[in-house]
């Protein structure tokens, strides 16, 4: 008596449908891609990214009569390297070498290459005065 071969061998139409779409392949190798490129990215920033300090450029939007007052809108850009945490804006109005009237606000978190939009009330009106604008001051976060 021969031996009994007991290898099972799957059919040829098993094999087809086990196998992988070539869609499948191609979704995952943009996919590995895509996650290559966003990890070298990362290290890039880390290892050389700009490390300048914040740099706030400050922006009059507008002025809005409110019932309380006068409302400065305000845009703040970081042109800088790094984050701000904690910006003080402030804002005065002046009648020649006399302040008038003082007002400021803090923007919490400020990336860098990013804008954010603030407000500074004031009792008079701006448009009577010479309005000045600045950053006060910042924390690193």
């Amino acid at each position: 008596m021969a031996p009994v071969n007991d290898v099972r061998r799957e059919p040829d139409n098993q094999k087809e449908r086990n196998a992988i779409p070539t869609s499948e392949w191609i979704v995952g190798g943009i996919g590995c891609v895509l996650v290559a490129a966003v990890v070298g990215f990362l290290v890039q920033e880390a290892l050389f990214g700009n490390s300048q300090p914040p740099d706030i450029k400050l922006s009059v939007s507008s002025v809005i009569q409110t019932g309380n007052g006068y409302l400065i809108e305000i845009t703040a850009e970081n042109q800088g390297g790094k984050t701000a945490e904690g910006v003080v804006l402030g804002g005065e109005l002046r009648s020649g070498a006399e302040t008038v009237e003082q007002s400021h606000t803090t923007i919490e978190y400020l990336p860098p290459r990013s804008k954010k939009r603030a407000g500074l009330f004031f009792t008079r009106n701006p448009r009577d005065y010479e309005l000045r604008v600045r950053p006060l001051g910042y924390e690193d976060p």
